[in-house]
């Protein structure tokens, strides 16, 4: 349940002392997880929480924040401790192996809660980030249309102004986790007659306003943490807007790049709970495979590339919250971690064998490997295709020039469409 001397040799005194702290507290406050048959640590949430386990997480993230283990690199002002990427990080190492509400508040708070502390003004920071913090509130990413998810610029559900209001109508797809979720910020077209990056805004959009219909989208992993929303005449009110009006798409991409850098970092998609090494070392030491040479040179590989990814991250993360390098970075860790979170689930499945494809009722152990991979080849889509990060990287990264557009430069009334 607590980390490793060799973690704690690897720390300044201060880490050590916050560590040491952590610890002490998440022995006294948190409920340890327990161990499957296969050495893998008891999933709470599943693939896709139940209403209950979300209450539970508001529960569990309130007992976080009051105790100052929630928002842990967020600005004091707003409810967080203003600490840097390795008290965190330290913080993670203690709390695994602990009932957590990390996965359900995921996007919540290292996506949407950062992109509104980047962009947000500031009434609109004061009233929602706390609360995104405490876990009184849960807040999704509105992105994604059927009508093209990989171009998001172009968006088609429109917000028309109307005095001090808007009225919205659209559709959004491919939301993980609006079932549960209180507010949203959504990218909608707010101006036509522009090139289709600069009439763009978002807002701050309350899930439980009339007009707002959410759908779980059932999936082959049993799981239904995707929605589609449809929008019918919803009114916004202006001062919900984050941002410059039809300045959104600086916004979008802010977002975009915080989700980058986070799920890089951390090697977690939010759709499924990732496989470690002491997950596949159990596995292989239930079918008997521990002493096999080949698949312990495969677990070594792994062992290494987790290693590499978990460093390159940190240093990355750092760099570009320090300004020295452009948040195009991001989708460098976007890449490599789809890559290797992917190579984790193929190699659990084939460790698995045959019970990892057809088991006996009831072994959710089993089942489980089988769902990680399904679970797995999303990643390749979540948060920008593989081939859109090849591209921002080769631009913003490399410096390499554009890949040709027929629509760039063209107002947006004017692109053929459907």
């Amino acid at each position: 349940m607590t980390s490793t001397d060799t973690n704690d040799g690897r720390d300044s005194d201060e880490l050590r002392e916050y560590r040491l702290a952590a610890r002490a507290w998440l022995a006294e406050h948190m409920t340890p997880l327990r161990r499957l048959d296969d050495g893998s640590w008891e999933d709470p949430d599943g693939f896709e929480p139940s209403p209950e386990r979300v209450a539970r997480a508001r529960e569990l993230q309130a007992r976080l924040f009051e105790a100052g283990y929630a928002g842990i690199t967020y600005p004091p002002e707003y409810g967080g401790q203003g600490l840097t990427l390795d008290h965190e990080q330290v913080f993670l190492e203690e709390s695994a192996g602990y009932d957590m509400p990390t996965r359900v508040f995921a996007y919540s708070i290292n996506i949407l809660g950062m992109t509104l502390v980047e962009f947000g003004n500031e009434t609109q920071k004061a009233a929602h980030v706390p609360k995104i913090l405490s876990g009184e509130e849960m807040w999704v990413q509105l992105l994604s249309e059927p009508s093209g998810g990989s171009d998001l610029a172009g968006l088609l559900t429109r917000a028309d102004r109307r005095g001090d209001r808007f009225v919205m109508n659209g559709q959004k797809i491919w939301t993980t986790g609006a079932q549960h979720s209180d507010f949203g910020l959504c990218s909608t077209r707010t101006r036509w007659d522009v090139p289709k990056h600069r009439g763009i805004s978002v807002f701050i959009v309350d899930l439980r306003w009339p007009g707002i219909d959410i759908r779980p989208i059932r999936q082959i992993n049993e799981g239904s943490e995707f929605c589609e929303e449809f929008f019918t005449d919803v009114v916004i009110p202006a001062e919900n807007l984050v941002g410059e009006e039809n300045d959104g798409w600086r916004v979008t991409r802010g977002l975009i790049g915080i989700e980058h850098e986070w799920v890089g970092r951390s090697g977690d998609a939010g759709a499924a709970p990732p496989a470690t090494i002491d997950d596949v070392i159990g596995l292989a030491r239930q079918r008997g495979l521990d002493g096999d040479g080949a698949t312990r040179r495969q677990i070594a590989e792994l062992h290494a590339a987790v290693t590499v990814q978990s460093l390159t991250s940190i240093r990355l993360a750092r760099a570009m919250g320090a300004g020295h390098l452009d948040d195009g970075y991001g989708g460098v860790l976007k890449l490599t971690s789809t890559d290797l979170l992917q190579r984790q689930s193929e190699f659990g499945l084939a460790l698995a064998g045959t019970t990892g494809v057809a088991w006996r009722p009831g072994d959710d152990a089993a089942k489980a490997w089988s769902l990680a991979f399904l679970t797995a080849r999303s990643f390749s889509i979540a948060g920008g295709t593989t081939e859109v990060q090849r591209n921002n990287v080769a631009e913003r990264v490399l410096g390499l020039p554009r890949e040709p557009s027929s629509d760039r430069g063209v107002p947006f009334n004017e692109v053929p469409r459907n």
